[in-house]
């Protein structure tokens, strides 16, 4: 039980580090327009967009509107890698001592 466990945290740790990529992939196409209207950036923009939209809301929808810097894939990527470093390692490892 415990290998299972094991892989499944392996499995969502790298998923996390897959959409990490994604997002930070999907920022650097949304400073070129031919990149962020081809399909593959359309389509990475669609993955991406229902996450770091959440963070874009009220005073940091204003930020980006008046200054054109959209910090909201920052935010995306530090709540990511808090819930991969601390979250996630917190429960797998509250669920090791569980099983025994």
């Amino acid at each position: 039980m415990a290998d299972i466990l094991f892989h499944a945290y392996n499995i969502i740790n790298w998923l996390i580090w897959l959409y990490c990529i994604l997002i930070v992939i999907d920022a650097i196409t949304s400073w070129l327009p031919f990149l962020s209207n081809s399909v593959l950036g359309r389509f990475l923009h669609r993955i991406v967009e229902p996450y770091t939209g959440l963070f874009r809301k009220g005073p940091l929808e204003r930020l980006a509107y008046s200054t054109g810097i959209d910090i909201s894939p920052i935010i995306a990527l530090f709540l990511l890698y808090f819930i991969q470093d601390y979250a996630l390692r917190w429960l797998f490892e509250l669920l090791f001592k569980l099983i025994g």
